[in-house]
């Protein structure tokens, strides 16, 4: 007896199936090289961290620098006493309008 499903048939196309799984290995293909580039960034982010904890620390400050001063104390008598008095600040600034007396409204 003889069945109608014997040896003399096409293949089925695969075509379809090739092309997705060739995609898929693109993808993975692509997923592994971002995936290389993070991890070369992390190796370096970590070689520079190391580096920084390794290295030594940075020198003591002066003894000179340990006595606090006033910036009056440190500038020239004429420089301190201009800043003192408040003279050249008035000039400076530019969020008022510039007058030349004290205006107080009401007061005649």
């Amino acid at each position: 007896m003889c069945f109608g499903g014997g040896g003399g048939g096409q293949a089925p196309d695969n075509s379809a199936q090739i092309r997705m799984q060739e995609e898929q290995l693109k993808l993975q293909q692509e997923q592994m090289a971002m995936q290389q580039e993070q991890a070369a960034a992390q190796q370096a982010q970590y070689r520079e961290q190391l580096a920084i904890s390794k290295a030594p620390p940075p020198p003591a400050p002066n003894e000179g620098a340990m006595a606090a001063a006033s910036a009056i104390e440190t500038m020239d008598q004429a420089t301190a006493q201009s800043m003192r008095a408040g003279t050249g600040r008035r000039k400076l600034r530019t969020d008022l309008p510039q007058m030349t007396t004290l205006a107080i409204p009401g007061a005649a």
